[in-house]
């Protein structure tokens, strides 16, 4: 079957990560079903950084709205580390113009299709090492000073995108279980990774990244889930943006 422009990977970037979330429901099924021992996988610890408090709702997401994601991470036998993230819809950000700023940096940044159900995005993120015990540090400050974890280059490109980093609120942590690509029974190329928050907002997402045929990838991925008997959450959304919003909303609730 041809691969028509709108199911192709955007041109400029590095492939495509494609996802399918497992609603809370289908989490400890999925689990048993894809022979996923949590105790093999590598443990993390994630947090968010948003702007809470200001006009309109109490638990608006300004950042996210922008399509800015700031996240710290500790990651088990791994350095800490931190990314500033820009994602919106293809045609949202240039592809040639990330990659010249960006150019001096090497690894460190990297932009990609991400794709979710129908909702194709594109995301340009830089990430950086943080300092062992700095996350813990920021978090018991107050106010966070959330600048403490970033890099020249991530303060420098958020000074660029007129993001004020003062008066942030570090939101989480969340607890995350991920699996490398054929643990238990995922095909050879598919991760998998579990977010959980409390009882009331878990998940299990599967993942692929895919660069020469994103839309097959993708049914094929969703074949997957339906040949272990588990269905794909019928309201899929990025997991950032279910968790800041669970998260902005359970803060505000506190004071």
């Amino acid at each position: 079957m041809p691969i028509d422009d709108a199911n192709a990977a955007p041109p400029g970037v590095d492939g495509v990560e494609l996802k399918v979330t497992l609603g809370a429901g289908q989490v400890d099924a999925g689990l048993a079903a894809l022979g996923l021992d949590t105790g093999t996988a590598e443990r993390r610890h994630i947090w968010f950084c948003e702007r809470l408090g200001g006009h309109g709702s109490p638990a608006t997401l300004p950042l996210l709205a922008r399509g800015i994601i700031l996240r710290a991470r500790k990651r088990a036998d791994h350095d800490d580390d931190a990314t500033l993230k820009l994602r919106g819809p293809e045609g949202s950000l240039d592809p040639e113009l990330w990659r010249r700023r960006t150019d001096q940096l090497g690894d460190l940044a990297r932009i990609e299709g991400d794709w979710v159900a129908d909702r194709h995005l594109v995301s340009a993120s830089l990430d950086a090492r943080v300092e062992g015990g700095r996350i813990d540090q920021v978090e018991a400050d107050r106010p966070h000073q959330v600048r403490r974890l970033l890099s020249d280059s991530q303060r420098a490109l958020a000074a660029e995108l007129l993001l004020g980093l003062d008066g942030l609120t570090l939101l989480g942590p969340v607890h995350a279980r991920k699996w490398d690509p054929g643990a238990g029974e995922l095909p050879d190329r598919v991760a998998a990774e579990l977010w959980e928050v409390d009882e009331r907002l878990r998940f299990l997402e599967l993942s692929v990244r895919e660069e020469e045929d994103p839309l097959g990838e993708q049914r094929r991925l969703e074949e997957t889930v339906g040949a272990h008997g588990l269905q794909v959450d019928p309201e899929q959304q990025t997991k950032t943006s279910a968790v800041l919003a669970f998260l902005a909303a359970a803060e505000v609730a506190r004071g």
